[in-house]
């Protein structure tokens, strides 16, 4: 079953409790404000004592769990322990996520990874002991051992001297939560495309080196997925049909038909075993069931011809064997490695399967493959130096590419330029500028990266990280941000050239509007995303308006598809960094988005409170099942900015017909819903009154002041009736008049009514020439 792109994070939702949810229905998630566990009047010192203390506490705690999860696999059969952790811990029904629900998962998926890799480290154990009354221990020992395995990065606390060094130790501490938790950096759809994509650029030279092709190895890895998925539902069908039968004869009967392998029993022996459970008929089924448990392994065991006859014959078998036997390791292959390094550099992620006897493969951890596809094919990569710098080559071309016709599909009415070389008068250097989309007063400068991240870096190794940071982050914020600056002080008609010899024609004396912007093919989650960590871990000595934002693709596809206008788009995308700039917030891109289609970003003065923190953790959980959902041809309502149905009218009719229909647009976006609803109730009255002639003047209009200070706008709803343009113009002009004597307005919209007509959603509109939309970047 696809998964979501999330991980855990244990925000608890108390009303999401108290009632249940039916598949793919959306949960509806609150952020949390940050408190300071603190109270002010503890130094920093102490405060620092505080938390290296519990780092030290877990370092030992997690060294009693370790032994005791060890011991589990001396006397117990790993594949078993494995198998069923996988079924009943972390199964869940298609379409329900408990992590949305609850606020947090029990058991994440992740455990699984860390179970099989610690498997590894010792020889097989060939056991038939079940757990049985040892179940809640197995399970608590390996969420304990996780718990303060998360714990003891608190000591990285140690290496702070004074309170500058803590950015560095919190963005190390955030990386290697991330690298430990998250998975799925994209949707199962979105993965499975850019990997065969990507797997397209490396033939012949792939399958001269490894001897398969390559998109027959992710043809093996994702149809693993779908064969394990099955195998899994044919062993739940077959519980269930001995788990609903009536008499303890036709549990007899159910259960050896659902499990041939079972030896058949006689008469004498079902009384015998009836008497045993004291003729309990649930007793009965407990104990067939727990004996089902020793099933759970051929689940996610297959043979090479199982893969083959799921796969319709499409692989042949010798690649099928050739690809699970490099993907595989054997018991005892990891007794020698870094027990620290099984969570932030699990071997198992490049190496997925356990090499079994009679040709078989096993993996407790199929919710991975598509997170890993990638990462395993470039694995492969690197055995040839020839084809990796091929690779990585066509790799930038391809995000380039990418990029490229999402924005020309987002923005049919830009203009749209690529590969522009310029240089400036200071180095005298030729620059290359990735995309730069024109759509009327604004410019959106795109730079793209294709890098990765390290093992290194998601360790936390510190030069490593702040390497893969600056490059992936820091150097596409920089190229934007200086040909942004070219233009602007530089407003004049620009002929490109580019390396096809095409010339680019941009006439920046137009532009009025910057919007500067990173894009990357890897998910950089909590960290990518807030520039202000990296300001804060002395990674940079940027100021934050020196930088732009950095989006994935992926995620910037989702943005695009769910925003429905242009407009939407561009708001987003400029707001998006004025709101990183003024809020402290925890969470990814997506709870970032998942929070605009709320609000659009206005929620008032409190953008601009230093002491407002938030947790944005699980609000992109909302997005999941629309996204999931359509994977599995499941219809599910399309996620989409809170709007009123007029609202939605009068945007789509602005942007379909209306000059400056941008600038209108922009305006009418910084209108948080309940401000629509306030408008368009007051708007319903004044037109009652002026059609029933209840207005005392014979010109009246509604004038509505929205916004926090710093970002005040001003939107007039003039309704009338029996007036010629000449008169109705008059009166506009009137209002424009008053409006623009007003200090600090950053615009204004005007919209006329004429009530003798049926011209639905306005009969005219009117705006400010002169705009000043974008706010400083400080607080």
């Amino acid at each position: 079953m696809p998964k979501s792109r999330k991980r855990n994070k244990k925000v608890k939702n108390k009303k999401a409790k108290k009632r249940n949810y039916k598949p793919y229905e959306v949960v509806k998630q609150g952020f949390v404000r940050f408190e300071n566990p603190f109270p002010k009047d503890i130094p920093f010192e102490k405060r620092l004592e505080i938390i290296v203390e519990v780092g030290k506490k877990s370092e030992i705690k997690y060294k009693e769990e370790y032994s005791k999860l060890i011991d589990y696999f001396n006397e117990y059969d790993p594949l078993y322990l494995g198998s069923f952790c996988a079924y009943y811990f972390v199964r869940q029904e298609e379409g329900i996520d408990r992590e949305a629900i609850d606020g947090h998962l029990e058991f994440p998926p992740f455990f699984l990874e860390i179970l099989q890799c610690l498997s590894l480290t010792k020889e097989r154990t060939i056991s038939g002991k079940p757990l049985n009354d040892k179940v809640l221990d197995f399970k608590t020992t390996i969420q304990d051992l996780n718990t303060a395995q998360s714990g003891k990065y608190y000591v990285l606390g140690e290496k702070a001297k004074n309170k500058d060094d803590i950015g560095v130790v919190m963005l190390r501490t955030e990386m290697m939560v991330n690298t430990l938790a998250v998975r799925n950096w994209a949707y199962v759809h979105q993965m499975e495309i850019i990997a065969y994509e990507l797997a397209n650029f490396v033939e012949p030279l792939f399958s001269n080196t490894t001897g398969f092709k390559s998109h027959n190895l992710l043809d093996v890895l994702l149809g693993i997925v779908s064969l394990t998925e099955n195998k899994l539902n044919i062993h739940h069908r077959k519980t269930h049909s001995f788990v609903k039968t009536k008499t303890y004869n036709d549990t007899f009967n159910k259960y050896e038909q659902s499990f041939p392998q079972v030896l058949k029993s006689e008469k004498v022996q079902r009384e015998k075993t009836w008497s045993l459970v004291n003729k309990n008929l649930k007793n009965l089924k407990a104990i067939f069931l727990a004996h089902s448990d020793y099933f759970l392994t051929d689940i996610h065991s297959h043979s090479v011809d199982e893969v083959y006859n799921h796969l319709r014959k499409k692989v042949p078998k010798n690649e099928i064997s050739s690809i699970l036997e490099n993907l595989s390791l054997k018991f005892g292959e990891l007794s020698d490695k870094n027990k620290d390094h099984i969570f932030l550099d699990n071997p198992i992620h490049s190496k997925p399967f356990v090499r079994l006897e009679n040709d078989k493969y096993y993996s407790i951890i199929p919710h991975m493959f598509n997170h890993i596809s990638i990462d395993v094919l470039e694995t492969f990569l690197t055995l040839q130096p020839k084809l990796r710098s091929q690779y990585i080559k066509k790799k930038g071309k391809y995000l380039e590419d990418k990029v490229e016709v999402l924005f020309r599909k987002s923005f049919p009415k830009a203009h749209i330029f690529s590969g522009s070389l310029w240089s400036n008068n200071e180095d005298d250097k030729i620059y290359e500028n990735d995309l730069i989309v024109l759509v009327e007063e604004f410019a959106i400068i795109v730079e793209c990266k294709s890098g990765t991240i390290s093992p290194p870096a998601k360790r936390g190794a510190p030069e490593r990280l702040f390497r893969t940071m600056k490059e992936l982050v820091v150097e596409p914020s920089e190229q934007a941000i200086r040909f942004q600056n070219f233009l602007n002080e530089n407003p004049n008609q620009h002929k490109f050239k580019t390396k096809s010899g095409k010339i680019n024609n941009i006439d920046s004396s137009k532009i009025k509007y910057y919007v500067p912007l990173g894009i990357t093919l890897s998910n950089l989650g909590s960290i990518g995303c807030n520039l202000k960590k990296l300001i804060s871990a002395k990674i940079i000595s940027h100021k934050i308006e020196e930088l732009a934002p950095s989006i994935s693709y992926t995620d910037l596809e989702i943005i695009f598809e769910i925003l429905s206008t242009q407009a939407e788009k561009i708001h987003y995308l400029s707001r998006r960094r004025e709101f990183e700039a003024h809020i402290d917030f925890q969470g990814d891109e997506m709870d970032l988005f998942g929070f605009y289609l709320d609000n659009g970003f206005n929620i008032g003065e409190t953008e601009y409170d230093e002491g407002f923190h938030i947790n944005l953790t699980l609000k992109s959980k909302e997005l999941d099942p629309y996204f999931i959902g359509k994977h599995r041809n499941v219809k599910v309502k399309k996620p989409a900015l809170k709007k009123t149905k007029y609202w939605i009218d009068l945007l789509k009719r602005i942007e379909s017909i209306s000059q400056n229909w941008l600038a209108s647009s922009f305006i009418l976006l910084n209108l948080p819903i309940e401000d629509q609803i306030k408008y368009e109730k007051n708007l319903k009255k004044l037109k009652g009154m002026i059609l029933n002639d209840e207005c005392e003047k014979k010109h009246n209009y509604l004038v509505m002041n929205f916004g926090p200070k710093r970002r005040e706008y001003i939107l007039v709803g003039y309704p009338y009736k029996n007036t010629d343009r000449e008169t109705r113009n008059g009166v506009m002009n009137d209002i424009v008049g008053s409006i623009e004597k007003r200090k600090n307005i950053r615009g204004y919209l005007i919209i006329g009514y004429n009530l003798n007509t049926e011209n639905y959603p306005y009969s005219v509109i009117a705006g400010s020439l002169e705009t000043k939309f974008f706010d400083k970047l400080d607080k």
